[in-house]
C-alpha cells in the first residue's frame, strides 16, 4: 500500500482475499475511522469486479457501487480529505477502464482472427456494436467509471469495428 495524504490510510492494494478486506473494514468500524473503512470497502469491490469469471454487466455494477458510496467525503470535509476520496475514485476508475480495455482488446483480437479467416465484416460490425454498447453504455462523453484516456481507448479500439 502506498501512503496517499497525511493522517488518511493509504490507497487501498487490489487482489487481497475478501477476507482481508472485511476485517479491515470492521477494524476500522470499530476504530471509528470511516476512511480507513471507505479504503478496505474500494479495495474489496474493485478486487471482486476483477474476477475474470464476472460478466461486464457484474464488473460494472461493482465499480459504479464502489464509486456511489465508497468515493465520496462527509460533509464540510477539508480539501486533504477531498484530496483522499478523489484518490479513491480515480483507483476505481484506473481498475475500471483497465478491465475494460482487457475485454476490449480481446475482443478485438476476435474480430481481426474472424476477418482473417474469410467472415463478412457486415457480421462482425452487427455483433461489435452490440458488444461496444453494453461495454460502452451508448454514452457518448466519457462516463464516471472511466478516466478520459482509457475512455479514448475504448472509442478506437470501437471505431475500428463499427
Amino acid at each position: 500500500m502506498v501512503e496517499t495524504t497525511a493522517g488518511f490510510p493509504p490507497m487501498p492494494e487490489i487482489g487481497l482475499p475478501e477476507s482481508a478486506y472485511a476485517q479491515m473494514a470492521k477494524q476500522a468500524e470499530r476504530e471509528g475511522n470511516e476512511h480507513a473503512r471507505a479504503a478496505a470497502k474500494v479495495g474489496q469491490y474493485v478486487t471482486l469486479a476483477m474476477d475474470r469469471s464476472l460478466d461486464w454487466d457484474q464488473k460494472l455494477r461493482y465499480f459504479k457501487h464502489t464509486l456511489s458510496r465508497h468515493c465520496f467525503p462527509p460533509r464540510f470535509a477539508g480539501d486533504k480529505c477531498w484530496t483522499f476520496y478523489h484518490n479513491l475514485a480515480d483507483v476505481v476508475r484506473e481498475y475500471c477502464g483497465r478491465e475494460a480495455l482487457r475485454i476490449a482488446s480481446t475482443e478485438d483480437d476476435l474480430y481481426a482472427s474472424r476477418l482473417d479467416m474469410g467472415q463478412l465484416r457486415e457480421k462482425i460490425e452487427a455483433e461489435a456494436e452490440a458488444f461496444f454498447d453494453k461495454l460502452m453504455g451508448g454514452f457518448t462523453d466519457c462516463p464516471e467509471h472511466y478516466d478520459q484516456e482509457d475512455w479514448a481507448q475504448l472509442k478506437l479500439i470501437r471505431d475500428q469495428w463499427i
